[in-house]
């Protein structure tokens, strides 16, 4: 940003403007703000890509200051961590010429990194053990889940085997947040990175990020996924703690790899835009579909089902 001409002054309001209706509806509705918390960092990249990489920190700044007063810096240090740090590195990056897939895995390594040292510094300077008052918040959510189900009606048995599958599913998510903070990142990073590339259509920069179709992991990566299979079984429950991390992330990538795999198919067959509508629909749905599409990705290391066929000679 070279100058702040009138009319880069008006992009940057408009910019912080939209980012802090969206957060601002994000956090002052807990379910509902879901859906638009995923796009916070959408303006401040659009701009920045648009402008330079000033008229993103710009935008960041400027929600920064104006988050504090609306909402407390609580909220303020949540955006900075969640989506402040996407919205300045998401762009820098692309500014380099970097593709689509190496973007995201840089962007959320740093952020994921200033969430560790902020972490690191706050419980030291605080004395506090965030492990402990992660697990807390967990099981408080838990219990207003089940206050809340209680008051619409379900008592007895059902009531019961409710809160009963609500501390398991408790326990599982204190054992794996850390992975789960991992893969919301990174889909923030990619939904937020996917609509950027259709606004900069319009836009004299183009951005190449690649074909989404020929993602693949490299093919070493799935000795970590048979080394984190059988840490499982290690008797340490920290050790099979970061094993059962590490392979709910990498199991994440694979599933990318599969979507890719069945991208191509769709390109390649030219399936109706209504049949892959549904295929997305059920895959939000359906567990055990996902499950598949990670296989299809890990398979597809031995299958190479996107290679060029050799047509066979008669």
């Amino acid at each position: 940003m070279k100058s702040l001409s009138p009319g880069l002054w008006l992009e940057m309001v408009k910019g912080s403007v939209i980012t802090l209706a969206l957060f601002l509806a994000y956090v002052s509705f807990p379910l509902l703000g879901m859906f638009p918390g995923l796009f916070v960092p959408l303006p401040g990249m659009y701009f920045a890509h648009k402008h330079g990489n000033m008229m993103g920190a710009a935008i960041v700044a400027v929600c920064l200051v104006a988050i504090v007063p609306v909402a407390g810096m609580s909220a303020a240090i949540i955006y900075l961590l969640q989506c402040g740090i996407l919205t300045l590195a998401v762009p820098h990056f692309l500014s380099r010429g970097w593709g689509g897939a190496r973007t995201i895995a840089v962007s959320v390594a740093l952020n994921l990194l200033v969430i560790v040292l902020f972490a690191v510094v706050f419980a030291t300077s605080q004395g506090v053990d965030l492990h402990g008052q992660v697990l807390k918040g967990i099981s408080s959510s838990i219990t207003q889940t089940a206050a809340v189900y209680e008051k619409s009606g379900l008592t007895g048995e059902e009531l019961q085997s409710f809160k009963s599958a609500m501390e398991q599913a408790g326990a599982l998510i204190g054992r794996i947040y850390p992975a789960l903070l991992v893969i919301s990142l990174s889909t923030i990073a990619g939904l937020n990175l996917w609509l950027l590339a259709q606004l900069a259509i319009r836009l004299p920069k183009r951005l190449a990020l690649g074909e989404f179709t020929r993602f693949k992991l490299p093919e070493h990566l799935i000795w970590v996924v048979i080394a984190a299979g059988f840490s499982l079984l290690l008797p340490q429950r920290e050790a099979s703690g970061v094993a059962l991390n590490v392979l709910i992330v990498i199991l994440s990538l694979y599933f990318m790899q599969g979507l890719a795999v069945i991208s191509w198919f769709f390109n390649r067959f030219a399936v109706p835009g209504l049949v892959r509508a549904i295929f997305y629909v059920l895959l939000t749905l359906q567990p055990y579909l996902a499950v598949m599409v990670a296989a299809l990705g890990i398979f597809d290391l031995w299958g190479d089902f996107r290679a060029p066929r050799q047509p066979k000679n008669l």
